[in-house]
């Protein structure tokens, strides 16, 4: 009987410790890791902040040298006799292509431009990520006139300017590599800080994250691109690669503009920033160890260097995907609040969210010279000269320069002869009515004009 109850006791004593094991594991699991909060990706990718153009007249950035922070003005004629090329990426939504092809034109249009004003030994591609296997795609010419092909690839630094195709999947048309992944810390950790982030095996594995979170939000493909487009953009030798939405103009400052260092990270300015959402985002980073330095409304526009672009993407898809499942209930997923949260908390700014996240974390552990910059976003509307800024974004608004009173016509006959087009609103009005109203075949012509002078 003694024997009975000692061997109860004992298996007594035994499950209960197992029990407490498994409680205290699961508690864990759910915990930040103290020591991942100085955890470096520079460190442990050392060819990240490196910088594909060597030129002591563009630098590396040295956080002991202080330079003027005033970037409105062109690069030194110095750096007119090198050669720096350059990418403009963006990604155009072809299931959408009756709302984009305008936006799409106006950019093309302003492309051409700064292509006429640029040093002839700078090059800057226009390269489109786009779902290749469609219908529309085959249906359409728009591209095709335009000479804009995905056998357009760059070889030398020496190839003239080109508008190139690459072939993307956009994430909703993505399927689950791992249907069985399971969302959790460990999931956190291991994309974050236990595998290596430029591996296949973990691209896969956030690319099943992010089909498994956010796979019908609709911005997401804008920022994917810098991650799927990487190999593509290496290979090609870009030093700059500039991330874009579509609906933007290039302007002639853009085509003598270069960094201060050859590894600066720009980001443009954004207007989505409040005191409930930081708050939030600086509690969530918490959780995955990311410091916080309340860092607001950095835009959606990217100036750098292609290995840093993928970093800042891959961070911030991360960011994206975590908040989605951490941060907001299927209501607010579905759109089912409508605006009824903004500006305090929002889903349809998800991807700024997350880009939010991941560059206040590296702006915070100093492992990239991030540069929030009035050069980038300007809002379209505004009238600052543009020999002042190099990029320019239509945003929601109804005064000139309206991209959708623009859609609705209602710029068409507008008398433009006496209009000053070294302003901003006004330029972009120019370049979006040439490039509406200039045939196809035109845009082509003055492209090839444009290409003519390059040395």
């Amino acid at each position: 009987m003694k024997k009975s109850k000692l061997k109860f006791f004992l298996l007594t004593i035994i499950l209960l410790n197992i029990f407490l094991h498994f409680v205290i594991e699961k508690s864990n699991s759910n915990q930040p890791e103290t020591n991942k909060f100085n955890y470096s990706y520079i460190e442990t990718y050392p060819w990240i902040p490196k910088c594909n153009l060597e030129t002591k007249l563009i630098p590396a950035y040295d956080s002991t040298r202080n330079l003027s922070n005033d970037y409105s003005s062109p690069s030194s004629d110095l750096t007119f006799e090198i050669r720096i090329i350059k990418a403009v990426i963006i990604y155009f939504p072809i299931d959408q292509y009756d709302s984009y092809a305008d936006e799409f034109l106006w950019l093309f249009r302003s492309w051409i431009e700064i292509i006429y004003l640029e040093p002839s030994k700078w090059r800057t591609d226009l390269v489109i990520f786009i779902h290749e296997n469609t219908d529309t795609l085959k249906n359409i010419d728009l591209f095709r006139k335009l000479n804009c092909s995905f056998k357009n690839l760059r070889k030398s630094k020496l190839d003239k300017p080109m508008c190139t195709l690459v072939s993307f999947t956009p994430l909703k048309f993505r399927n689950l590599i791992d249907p069985e992944l399971k969302i959790d810390q460990r999931l956190y950790n291991l994309l974050l800080y236990d595998s290596d982030i430029f591996g296949i095996k973990t691209t896969r594995i956030l690319s099943d994250f992010l089909v498994k979170t956010i796979q019908s939000y609709p911005n997401a493909d804008s920022v994917l691109i810098a991650l799927d487009g990487y190999d593509h953009l290496k290979k090609s030798g870009y030093d700059f690669v500039i991330r874009s939405d579509i609906d933007v103009f290039l302007t002639p400052l853009f085509a003598k503009w270069s960094p201060k260092h050859c590894n600066d990270f720009y980001v443009g300015k954004g207007a989505y920033s409040a005191h409930f959402n930081m708050n939030r985002l600086k509690r969530a980073g918490y959780h995955i160890n990311f410091l916080y330095g309340n860092h607001a409304n950095l835009g959606s526009t990217w100036y750098s260097t292609t290995d840093q672009s993928r970093l800042v993407a891959y961070l911030s898809l991360f960011s994206m995907a975590y908040l989605a499942n951490e941060e907001f209930s299927p209501p607010e997923r579905n759109g089912d609040l409508n605006i009824l949260l903004w500006p305090h908390w929002h889903y349809w700014v998800l991807s700024l969210y997350g880009q939010n996240l991941a560059m206040n974390h590296l702006i915070e552990t100093k492992q990239m010279n991030i540069q929030s910059s009035d050069l980038l976003d300007y809002p379209a509307h505004e009238n600052s000269d543009i020999n002042k800024i190099i990029h320019i974004h239509a945003y929601h608004n109804d005064m000139i320069f309206s991209k959708f009173d623009f859609k609705e016509g209602k710029y068409d006959r507008m008398d433009m002869n006496k209009l000053n087009f070294n302003i901003a609103h006004n330029y972009a009005l120019k370049m979006a009515i040439e490039g509406k109203f200039f045939s196809k075949k035109k845009l082509l012509r003055i492209f090839l004009s444009a290409i003519k002078n390059k040395k």
